[in-house]
């Protein structure tokens, strides 16, 4: 894994996505240089979590999403849970709902 699979989606995604957020963000008057930043912060918060880092950050990883648990969302399912670690920018959502899974080493094989 690296941060080129940050770049790994379908075409639809792109149009989804930035309707969830930017619809709403326009509709309640939000505005263009907000949703600019808000794109920057994102995308450079998802080519951290795919990049191929060991980096520890310790308690940072309870509230954005770290390489160290990113990667267990790409586990392949005979190493590891599957299901895990949602969080596109935020980690905090899986830990609030469940769905956090760090452990102390990465995963012995990855998948898709």
């Amino acid at each position: 894994m690296d941060w080129l699979s940050n770049w790994r989606f379908h075409p639809l995604e792109i149009l989804v996505y930035q309707m969830v957020l930017y619809v709403p963000a326009t509709l309640l008057g939000f505005s263009a240089e907000a949703a600019f930043g808000c794109a920057v912060v994102s995308t450079t918060l998802g080519h951290f979590a795919h990049a191929n880092l060991r980096w520890r950050l310790g308690p940072l990883k309870y509230l954005i999403n770290t390489p160290e648990m990113h990667v267990w969302h790409h586990v392949h399912p005979d190493s590891g849970p599957v299901n895990r670690n949602f969080g596109v920018s935020l980690s905090i959502w899986d830990w609030l709902f469940g769905t956090a899974y760090a452990p102390d080493h990465p995963p012995a094989r990855l998948g898709l």
